[in-house]
């Protein structure tokens, strides 16, 4: 035996006696551990993958039980290309070789080509992740395919610059195909599958599995996509691959053009409206019993008496009355146009309760609210608001304000109550918000000014600061109740569209118009405007001013000018009747009733009008309030230069008047949601009911507590404080 291997077998024979003595030393056995078998082995990401060359991937496997729970186990990664993909221990795939697998730390580039990972844990293997390993992509584009005079299968002819929703009566489609290049030469065939993506997913869908499509591998193409049209409306598309995103192309579906209205009446009380809507290639789209449902929005100008459903079901109070509309509004429906491009009906349904207008009772159950400008600057004077039933003549607690008001104006919801302040009078500045449901006053003095207008959703409220320097208005958002300032001097009205996407906002020779989606507008005038109004359907505003002519008449989707009507005079007031048929406007002592004549198709609806005026036969007088009835049959001009109330019946073209109790003046007044009875608060310090079918002053309620009060709570003395701001909740 030679001296090396006896010198081996010494060792061997040491190692065993070591081996041994430790084994019969030892307090304890070797460990092991038993994992259990997953029902089921998941990798990510799946089920393809894009890779450069030299790039690198984390991989993540997920193993669940047979009761889908999840499990932590060992778990192995494999790839059936080593030459082209490997895999280190902890799931990190490179595109080309690891310089170690146990520690990763240098991914050397490798060839192009495709292989698959797996994952396996106890047995079990997941699907595989097809990685596609190319060269770098510099660029990628998009091309529709079908638009070509001879367009290829799935396409179909003709072109049309949209898309329509009614396929049936229209068929077209588009296919849009990706392609890769690397330093100008196409590499689209080694990188594997584009991933496709809408940025305005509710206009189309794309769809890569249609198996008319070209490249497809397991029943998905590589590198083409189906679109699909959805909601009216502009999306750009485009595709990814790696880490590279292509140009993007657009896809329309064509814009809807005109809607109209019909309306099935089921009861007194309820009807259901249903809307017949074109697009722009004049294709119907939707229609009653169509299956094809264009996301309208639904508007009703007195939700709190009338309220309407997505589905066009409308549902009113006893004696409630209401304009409804269904309109194509930003940015649910004709979406991503920039700037918008809202649609209204080409008519509005008047939805009217069964007993609007025909009270016989001498009381309301409407809920008034009262308050006063007196406190203005004095000190120590503090401004309250007060709650009157009106079916008991009952006041309520009188509510401190933290600042004397200069305006009270309700949401029609009948949930709040805004009240404007500025810093010229008594108190913090800053706009007051009231629930109905609560006495708990809110201040929020990033709004300082005079309410102008709520929208009829109740989400936003303009607000005008015309005693700070610099001027502002503010739009005060309801739901985060935060305001946003606009840079406005001097805004005197405003009025929100019908489905509250607009404000127009008037300040002396501008208009402003203010949008939820689009920049704020600024539109030069012919002359000063006072007043300005929606019409009822939605496509136009009527601007009281704003033209030498009189009166100024505005597109509503893209704010250009439609129209001028000649006027005997500029008017102080003017608001849209709800028949979506007439405009009434006043310049005291003239009352000017347009009569509207319009065609609401497009963007550029077309529009005439024609003026028959009257005298209400009181002389010249200074009006501070217009109030027209829901119904649109009655008018009422305020004014605290006369002791009675004018009563203007528009269809008959006729004036009367209502004298107050006392011959004292109105100072403002509000009139309830089913139009029996009308509010006003008057210099004698009371709050007169006055019933608007009779004529008669009903009920005559004082103020023993005060609208002002000291610090202590009792009547300030020493100052008026007549119930010059009222509005009753809807």
């Amino acid at each position: 035996m030679g001296r090396s291997a006896f010198l081996f077998l010494a060792v061997l024979i040491l190692s065993i006696l070591i081996l041994s003595i430790t084994g019969c030393s030892s307090s304890s056995a070797i460990k092991t551990t038993n994992y259990p078998v997953p029902a089921s082995v998941t990798l990510s990401p799946a089920p393809s993958l894009s890779l450069e060359v030299g790039t690198y991937q984390a991989f993540t496997a997920s193993m669940f039980s047979s009761a889908k729970t999840a499990i932590t186990e060992p778990v192995f990664y494999l790839s059936s290309n080593t030459a082209v993909v490997t895999v280190a221990a902890n799931g990190l795939a490179c595109a080309g070789s690891w310089d170690n697998l146990s520690s990763p730390q240098i991914c050397t580039p490798g060839p192009i080509g495709v292989a698959q990972v797996r994952a396996t844990a106890q047995g079990v293997t997941s699907a595989p992740t097809t990685i596609y390993v190319h060269q770098h992509i510099d660029n990628v584009t998009l091309v529709d395919v079908c638009a070509v005079a001879q367009p290829p299968a799935p396409c179909t002819v003709p072109r049309y610059p949209c898309q329509s929703l009614n396929q049936n009566s229209l068929p077209q489609n588009t296919v849009y195909e990706a392609r890769a290049y690397s330093r100008g030469t196409d590499v689209t065939s080694s990188v594997g599958q584009f991933m496709w993506q809408a940025v305005n997913s509710g206009v189309v869908t794309l769809s890569n599995t249609s198996p008319q499509l070209s490249n497809v591998v397991n029943g998905v193409s590589l590198n083409q996509a189906e679109a699909t049209a959805q909601a009216p409306g502009i999306s750009p598309v485009f595709a990814t691959v790696g880490n590279t995103i292509s140009v993007s192309a657009n896809f329309t579906t064509c814009r809807v053009q005109s809607i109209t209205l019909e309306t099935t009446v089921s009861s007194t009380t309820s009807a259901t409206i249903t809307p017949t809507v074109t697009d722009s290639l004049g294709n119907v789209i939707m229609s009653p019993g169509s299956t094809v449902k264009v996301p309208l929005t639904w508007s009703s100008s007195q939700p709190a008496s009338v309220t309407v459903s997505t589905s066009g079901a409308t549902s009113a109070s006893s004696g409630g009355a209401a304009t409804v509309i269904a309109s194509c509004t930003p940015p649910t429906c004709n979406i991503g146009f920039f700037p918008t491009q809202p649609i209204y009906p080409e008519n509005a349904v008047e939805i009217v309760g069964n007993s609007s207008g025909s009270s016989t009772s001498s009381s309301s159950s409407a809920t008034v609210y009262i308050s006063s400008t007196g406190c203005g600057t004095t000190d120590n004077c503090v401004s309250t608001i007060v709650p009157l039933t009106a079916s008991t003549n009952v006041l309520g607690a009188a509510i401190g304000l933290p600042a004397t008001p200069n305006s009270l104006v309700f949401d029609r919801q009948g949930a709040k109550a805004y009240i404007g302040t500025h810093s010229g009078l008594l108190g913090s500045k800053g706009l007051m918000v009231l629930p109905a449901s609560s006495n708990a006053v809110s201040q929020f003095s990033s709004a300082p000014g005079k309410v102008l207008a709520v929208s009829p959703d109740g989400t936003k409220v303009v607000v005008s600061d015309t005693t700070d320097t610099p001027n502002q208005v503010f739009i005060f958002d309801t739901t985060a109740s935060a305001s946003t300032p606009l840079s406005i001097t001097g805004a005197t009205a405003a009025d929100f569209s019908p489905d509250s996407l607009k404000a127009y906002i008037i300040a002396g020779s501008t208009l402003y118009v203010y949008s939820k989606l689009d920049a704020l507008q600024t539109i030069p005038l012919a002359a000063p405007a006072r007043d300005v109004s929606f019409f009822a359907e939605g496509a136009f505003a009527y601007l009281a001013g704003g033209d030498p002519a009189g009166v100024l008449v505005r597109r509503t989707c893209d704010n250009g000018q439609a129209d001028t009507v000649a006027t005997p005079a500029t008017p102080t007031f003017i608001r849209a009747l709800a028949n979506a048929t007439q405009v009434l406007a006043l310049s005291p002592p003239i009352v000017d009733l347009i009569n509207v004549t319009a065609t609401p198709t497009g963007c550029t609806p077309s529009v005439s009008n024609s003026v028959t005026s009257f005298d209400l036969g009181h002389g010249n007088f200074t009006a501070s309030q217009l109030i027209v009835s829901e119904s649109g049959s009655t008018a009422y001009v305020i004014s605290p230069t006369l002791s009675s109330v004018l009563v203007v019946n528009i269809g008959a073209e006729t004036s009367s008047s209502l004298a107050l109790l006392g011959n004292t003046n109105p100072l403002q007044a509000s009139l309830s949601p089913d139009g029996n009875f009308l509010f006003v608060g008057a210099s004698d310090g009371m709050v007169h009911t006055i019933q608007t079918t009779t004529g008669v002053d009903v009920a005559q309620v004082p103020f023993p507590l005060g609208l002002c009060q000291n610090t202590a709570g009792n009547p300030f003395v020493g100052i008026t404080c007549n119930p010059d701001l009222i509005a009753v909740k809807p």
